[in-house]
């Protein structure tokens, strides 16, 4: 968090809050986001099924929604916590522009699309042969003059 984000003390409670529950083997249950983890939690503990296999919560602080939602998306990714059931494999479509940089491209890519994904898609781009191309149509033929 930088200078910047801080607020005042009165709106600590509000701030976006990732929060990690783990087991005793520090195996992770479930990833979510709050701006109030205190009641955020203690809906957990009165409905989710897997809180009764938490041993450790970890909370940390975002100064931000869009950091905070950054960063559940790349732990959802990289954790795979067993209980999490939506946001784990990412969205099902995402829009890129074939005629832009590839970099924002891949930078999306890599954010929003599982590794699985985008190690088979870069073995699949790596070997154009395997997808037909585009045959040209044949040349345009003209009828012959006619004279008058």
């Amino acid at each position: 968090m930088t200078v910047e984000e801080q607020r005042p003390a009165g709106w600590l409670p509000l701030w976006p809050y990732l929060y990690r529950a783990y087991d005793a083997s520090l195996r992770p249950l479930y990833i979510g986001i709050s701006s109030c983890s205190p009641v955020r939690l203690d809906n957990h503990r009165r409905q989710s099924e897997w809180w009764t296999l938490a041993e450790y919560i970890a909370i940390s602080a975002y100064g931000t929604a869009h950091a905070v939602e950054e960063a559940e998306r790349a732990a959802l990714r990289h954790e795979q916590p067993r209980f999490n059931k939506r946001g784990l494999r990412g969205p099902a479509n995402i829009q890129i522009s074939a005629h832009q940089d590839p970099e924002p491209a891949a930078e999306l890519l890599f954010r929003q699309a599982s590794p699985q994904f985008v190690a088979a898609l870069a073995s699949l781009l790596a070997q154009p042969e395997r997808f037909p191309q585009p045959v040209p149509p044949p040349p345009a033929e003209f009828a012959p003059a006619v004279k008058p």
